[in-house]
């Protein structure tokens, strides 16, 4: 008769990889360091300030109702600061970490790049809203109005947030170093602060250029902040816009909200796509 020993079993010391989102998240507080340290990234901060301070000088007209060219530039200014701190930031770090292999390190590693990608892209939403109400509280504490939609802005900030920062990391494949990077951002920085309603209203273009520009990843934004500050339907122009309820308001800005969302997964997809985790070859 034979008898069997069984082994008790040993216990396992592998332990259970965190999820996508919980490194993200720990991605994003360590982006969060960096960001703080970093002097160009806190240039970004202060170029949107920089810029619509003369347009906050010019002669203030009269659109609709109380409110004036100012109040709109000013919507469009939080718009603004994520589009610069968007394409500008993520390209700048992402060359240089490229070109250091600490990307090649960190995708070896077994980081999803969702969260590669997601913690930088955290930083500069949460900095954008953080200088949007700095800027909007400062307006309010001078006597300035409080943004009627609130949430709305807020939305509006995000996506722009989350698709300039996309348009940031596309850049990346395009250039050999950072400081590339920081000279070749500038182009669709200011292409698309032209052409998306941010320095100057969309009802001051031609109607082809007007019609173009309403589908860049931009404009959009820049209308749902306008309405949401307002609280006016200004997503057919300025002439004839109406005070709406909050529930009529949303029901003008689905188109744009769409518009927004689709540019982001499409971006999204680019970057999967045609990223480059190893650096360029001279």
């Amino acid at each position: 008769m034979t008898t069997t020993t069984t082994r008790p079993p040993t216990p396992s010391t592998d332990r259970t990889s965190p999820g996508t989102l919980k490194r993200t998240l720990r991605l994003a507080r360590t982006e969060f360091i960096l960001f703080v340290r970093y002097k160009t990234a806190l240039m970004y901060l202060v170029m949107p300030l920089i810029l619509f301070l003369p347009l906050l000088s010019t002669p203030s007209v009269p659109v609709f109702g109380d409110f004036t060219t100012h109040d709109l530039t000013l919507a469009s200014a939080v718009i603004g600061i994520g589009l610069m701190l968007g394409i500008g930031h993520p390209s700048n770090v992402f060359a240089a970490r490229r070109e250091a292999l600490v990307l090649k390190r960190l995708r070896v590693s077994g980081i999803p790049q969702t969260a590669i990608f997601g913690g930088v892209t955290v930083v500069v939403v949460l900095f954008s809203l953080a200088m949007s109400v700095l800027i909007l509280g400062a307006v309010a504490a001078l006597g300035g109005s409080l943004p009627a939609d609130p949430v709305m802005l807020v939305a509006a900030v995000l996506l722009s947030a989350v698709a300039m920062s996309l348009v940031g990391l596309l850049i990346t494949p395009l250039v050999r170093s950072a400081e590339s990077a920081q000279m070749f951002s500038v182009v669709p920085m200011m292409g698309l602060l032209l052409t998306g309603g941010v320095f100057f209203p969309l009802d001051l273009m031609p109607e082809p250029v007007r019609l173009v520009a309403q589908f860049l990843p931009v404009a959009p934004a820049a209308e749902m902040a306008q309405a949401a500050y307002t609280g006016y339907d200004v997503f057919g122009g300025y002439e004839g816009a109406e005070a709406l309820g909050a529930a009529a308001l949303w029901g003008s800005a689905l188109p744009s909200l769409g518009v927004m969302l689709a540019w982001i997964v499409v971006l999204s997809l680019l970057v999967r796509r045609y990223f480059k985790w190893d650096p360029r070859q001279p």
